[in-house]
């Protein structure tokens, strides 16, 4: 028998992309339970989750205390041995559950994770969610776990005293270590199981010191002193990087930090080709999707972009389009391969999605 799959999904705000979160649990199979919790008092909320009735087993529209007091919720509300957390602007790649259930069916497993994909402000792709690698114990000091590509069986979550409630940035990370401390077997799969959004406006961008303290409770708590100054140092450069100085700048930086092997599918952190590189896209509609335009930080210089369905592809600046034979319907996902020359400069800065009726595809 597959497991059963309780999600929560907690809303402190309307998110234009609830949509597509809600989407992407409702073609999931094995079909999980979904729970809505929305604190947020937005009309809006409530007519986007009237379109997906069938899907949600229990909904809440009303005050709460805070993020980890509504996934807790849901959880109890909803019964089923595996859990897991989507905030509204996150979403599964279709398959994502199927591949979790096989994960910790093969390796009696009590968690399984896979690497997330990153969209910006404007649903445009950006990259990897760049700190996620196979489990060790580099996770005491270094969150390695996307936590939308995350789950985990209930009753190792509750072996170890579940989410900590009173945690508002790091519950996800504190709950990981103790499974970790407590001989929870961890089990990765090498593919994207999320889509997830990189804001300013995202509450884990924020570096204050709420933020911080809460960063410092875990690193402090089981990291070694020269793994503590590291991570701390990790920790600020990434905000800078991603939300403080200019992209151009910080591009350049990351370029002299980058260590040679810190790439996911080829893609490395700071957008740089090693060869090849591969990324999947999905989109949750209501378009279809015509075509992909990959935006370089540099004229391409011979730089080919494929995909694994047929298309047409032409040069445009700074960038490479590629038009389908076929429209990405929704719910479909492609996987585009980028090859770069040896002694080429460009780097990946986006994949922006172009819908049928768009112009000058």
């Amino acid at each position: 028998m597959p497991p059963v799959f309780a999600i929560s999904v907690p809303i402190g705000a309307y998110h234009p992309l609830l949509r597509d979160c809600l989407a992407s649990l409702a073609v999931q199979t094995p079909a999980p339970r979904v729970a809505l919790l929305d604190a947020s008092a937005d009309p809006r909320v409530a007519e986007t989750a009237d379109e997906f009735g069938d899907l949600l087993a229990y909904r809440r529209h009303g005050p709460d205390k805070g993020q980890s007091d509504a996934i807790l919720e849901g959880w109890s509300k909803l019964g089923g041995d595996v859990l897991g957390w989507l905030n509204a602007d996150d979403a599964l790649y279709p398959g994502a559950l199927a591949a979790a259930a096989a994960a910790l069916a093969d390796e009696n497993a009590d968690i399984v994770y896979g690497h997330a994909a990153i969209i910006n402000d404007d649903n445009a792709y950006t990259g990897y969610y760049w700190s996620v690698e196979p489990p060790s114990e580099r996770l005491l000091w270094s969150d390695v776990i996307a936590q939308p590509s995350c789950f985990f069986r209930r009753a190792a979550y509750e072996k170890v005293g579940g989410l900590n409630a009173g945690l508002h940035y790091t519950m996800d990370w504190d709950l990981w270590v103790r499974l970790w401390r407590d001989g929870a077997r961890f089990a990765f799969r090498d593919r994207v199981m999320s889509r997830v959004l990189w804001s300013p406006e995202a509450k884990t961008g924020g570096f204050g010191a709420a933020r911080r303290r809460e960063l410092a409770r875990i690193i402090d708590q089981n990291a070694s002193p020269a793994a503590r100054v590291k991570s701390r140092i990790g920790f600020a450069l990434n905000h800078l990087f991603e939300y403080v100085i200019p992209p151009g700048a910080a591009r350049a930086m990351r370029q002299r930090l980058a260590a040679d092997d810190d790439a996911i599918h080829g893609l490395g952190s700071n957008g740089d080709i090693r060869g090849e590189a591969r990324l999947p896209i999905v989109h949750y509609g209501p378009a279809a999707v015509a075509a992909v335009r990959v935006v370089f930080s540099h004229t391409p210089a011979g730089d080919e972009v494929s995909a694994d369905r047929r298309a047409a592809t032409r040069r445009e600046g700074k960038a490479v389009i590629a038009v389908f034979e076929t429209p990405l319907a929704p719910a479909e996902t492609a996987e585009l391969q980028i090859r770069r020359p040896d002694n080429a400069e460009s780097a990946l800065v986006k994949i922006e999605l172009i819908g049928e009726t768009a112009g000058g595809v």
